[in-house]
């Protein structure tokens, strides 16, 4: 990440992406080498969708479209992860399995069986040899790729766990988790033991969601319920052994879904019931503040005659926040995709600051 170099930059509305009939829970960007780029999300629909995105600067507001769509899962699909080769996608769902999808051919080639409740969280390593998950049971697993439980955490945390990542570094065999019980706990790979922090760390007084490394792996960011972005750096201790500091903390005044980093700059944006925040680093402020705003409906003549009836029957029509829980950014850092609570994908440009360009608000 690189600092922004004083430049003042805004968000500005691109456009959306139609096609889930549920939340939309979770996404990744995925970049390909000689080959378009695309997204792929989750949802309560239980469906996995691939997104054709539109070639930036068109002038078309519906920014992708699904050509591909996976199913299998009996219950809401919680979490994806993409592998790094972006051949694979594992997917974590409330029936209590995990899944791995062959991308070109849209099927399940393998089934991870071993979880006794719902799947929160699930990621590939770095080299997409090893896969992590976490869930109701209170479990931390560590799997093959050939579906094989080969190492159960029992209780890793004392309530639900919410999210785990592992670290972007692949010199350092480390990964997170972040639970209901409101703890961040950090984990040594080789030995599937906690690094116990020297003392005690205040996350959070209430459950943690989400989960975030930054790409240099120097850096965890979380958050949840109480709707404190919480960054933590990630420290080696002359015993060789990992620890976390407590670095930076932000009330943001709303429950936090999930976080991301940008691939760019120092700066974190954050999901929140009510929509997008972005937060800087470095100044340790947030600079944008992003409300997600009802799409245009198709049919103008049915919207006009709710209307009639409404103030005919002298009704107070209710306004439904938008609550954001799932986003990702592109590989340059200058877009990000968010999952909504109203079934659709919103796409936003984070552009340098000009004169009378107009913002989305």
């Amino acid at each position: 990440m690189a600092e922004a170099d004083k430049k003042q930059y805004e968000v500005i509305y691109k456009g959306y992406m139609k096609g889930h009939n549920g939340w939309v829970t979770s996404m990744q960007f995925g970049a390909r080498e000689g080959r378009d780029n695309f997204l792929i999300s989750s949802s309560r629909d239980k469906s996995v969708l691939i997104w054709k995105l539109k070639p930036e600067g068109t002038e078309d507001e519906e920014f992708g479209t699904p050509f591909k769509i996976l199913k299998g899962h009996s219950h809401f699909i919680n979490e994806l992860s993409l592998s790094n080769d972006c051949a694979h996608c594992l997917t974590a769902g409330w029936d209590g399995f995990i899944r791995m999808w062959d991308i070109n051919e849209g099927k399940t080639v393998r089934l991870f069986k071993g979880h006794t409740k719902d799947v929160l969280s699930v990621a590939f390593s770095q080299d997409n040899r090893q896969i992590i998950s976490g869930g109701r049971d209170k479990t931390i697993r560590l799997w093959n790729i050939l579906g094989e439980n080969k190492y159960t955490i029992e209780s890793a945390h004392n309530d639900w766990v919410s999210s785990v990542r592992f670290s972007p570094d692949k010199s350092q065999d480390l990964f997170f988790s972040a639970g209901w019980d409101r703890k961040v706990k950090l984990w040594n790979k080789k030995s599937m033991s906690e690094f116990v922090p020297d003392s005690p760390i205040n996350f959070s007084s209430q459950y943690l969601s989400t989960l975030a490394i930054a790409p240099s792996g120097a850096f965890v960011a979380t958050g949840g319920k109480e709707g404190n972005l919480k960054i933590l750096s990630v420290k080696q201790k002359p015993d060789l052994s990992f620890g976390l500091e407590d670095t930076r903390n932000c009330p943001l005044l709303n429950e936090i879904n999930t976080v991301a980093f940008s691939p760019k700059f120092f700066w974190v944006a954050c999901g929140c019931d009510n929509g997008i925040k972005l937060y800087d680093f470095k100044a340790n402020n947030v600079f944008a503040d992003i409300q997600m705003q009802p799409l245009e409906e198709t049919s103008k003549d049915e919207d006009k005659e709710e209307e009639e009836e409404e103030k005919k029957e002298k009704k107070v029509k209710r306004v439904h926040k938008i609550g954001v829980l799932s986003m990702c950014m592109n590989t340059a850092g200058n877009l990000i995709f968010a999952g909504c609570t109203d079934n659709n994908i919103r796409v936003f440009e984070i552009a340098e600051k000009k004169a009378q360009q107009p913002k989305y608000q």
